[in-house]
């Protein structure tokens, strides 16, 4: 009876034959040389023969093709696995650091980057493939949520600092309670700090930029420029950031509702409230155009 590592190789070079003919059988047992599977190999082996496939074949069949060849290599080695032993606990502290890592370097990854690194994670460290992609994204929104409070934030204490150069204890808590009415996320003591801050670096050199230019800042105005849903669909598609809409069926309107109120400042909402509290003074004028 042929082993699972048997059935493995076979189906590589099987896949492999499909684009390479008769180079398949060699281009295998190159990679064997170098790395050679057995029934004691865990996910990271498997991972480590594809990888040195891909580097094989990108010779001949390019970058793109040779990754899309050894996607198909992946979805096999993560079936085999699965019977193999039972899947680590799907997302552990190790690989949380490494979705945090990508993330640092990745700040809106591409769709088939997210796809291609789900995979990376679930051979490396075992789980269902959905589960660990759902983490990544997931992280990706929040991501997406602090970096647009932090813009707000700063917007509001340029427009805070210009009305009132010198401001009093009570002109800060005004406007701190006018930040947490408009559902920013901050702490406290460090919204104080970010003030005193701006209000010392004021005095001393001037007004610095407001907002730090990112990939979030052009995706807001991308949301902003956009009159209706159909287009703000196309438009993520077409910049292969679909995969912020999905729901378990595919886009929907929930989940693209859902991702626009992420995406949609809230100053308007807090505009009665801050009237009712008779806080008039600390709405911007901007938003009485």
């Amino acid at each position: 009876m042929a082993s699972i590592v048997d059935d493995f190789e076979k189906h590589c070079i099987e896949v492999l034959e499909i684009h390479f003919g008769k180079l398949a059988s060699g281009i295998v047992n190159k990679v064997k040389t170098k790395k050679n599977l057995d029934e004691r190999s865990n996910i990271s082996d498997f991972k480590e023969f594809i990888d040195l496939i891909e580097i094989n074949i990108s010779v001949l069949a390019g970058k793109n093709k040779s990754s899309d060849i050894c996607n198909r290599l992946r979805n096999k080695a993560l079936d085999i696995v699965g019977t193999q032993k039972k899947p680590e606990p799907v997302i552990n502290s190790d690989m949380a650091s490494e979705i945090e890592a990508f993330l640092e370097k990745n700040t809106l990854p591409a769709e088939k980057d997210v796809s291609d690194y789900t995979k990376y994670l679930t051979l490396k460290y075992g789980g269902r493939a959905k589960t660990v992609e759902k983490e990544i994204i997931e992280k990706i929104k929040s991501h997406i949520k602090e970096t647009i409070s932090r813009n707000r934030r700063k917007e509001e204490i340029n427009e805070f600092l210009t009305r009132y150069q010198q401001p009093t204890k009570t002109d800060i808590d005004d406007f701190i309670n006018f930040i947490r009415l408009s559902k920013l996320v901050f702490r406290e003591d460090e919204l104080r700090d970010e003030i005193e801050k701006e209000r010392l670096y004021r005095k001393f050199h001037g007004q610095q930029d407001t907002v730090i230019a990112s990939e979030i800042n052009e995706l807001v105005d991308l949301l902003k420029n956009t009159n209706d849903k159909g287009s703000l669909k196309k438009n993520l598609q077409n910049q292969e950031l679909s995969y912020l809409i999905k729901d378990e069926s595919g886009v929907s309107d929930k989940s693209l509702s859902d991702f626009v109120k992420i995406m949609t400042p809230t100053q308007e909402d807090t505009r009665d409230t801050l009237e009712g509290l008779g806080l008039t003074h600390l709405i911007s004028h901007k938003r009485k155009k």
